[in-house]
């Protein structure tokens, strides 16, 4: 099995054992049931890659860059 089919079938099993959870809910649970020991390596890009198709496929919220806080340089905006 190649990591993003074990990575798939993780997140499946999680999924299906949160079934009444709300999909924010189900997206935190995959989040931290995170398999592997380390977020680095093929592995961890496998389970982006899977994470990636799998929460479009089901509809789950995917977590959003923060905005960047204002520049010290320019000072406050008008």
């Amino acid at each position: 099995m190649t990591w993003y089919a074990t990575a798939w079938g993780h997140m499946e099993t999680i999924r299906t054992r949160r079934a009444d959870a709300e999909p924010a809910a189900i997206a935190k649970a995959i989040d931290d049931s995170y398999p592997y020991s380390q977020r680095s390596g093929w592995a961890y890009k496998a389970w982006l890659d899977a994470r990636r198709d799998f929460f479009r496929k089901y509809n789950l919220p995917l977590r959003r860059a923060r905005k960047p806080a204002p520049d010290l340089l320019q000072g406050a905006q008008p």
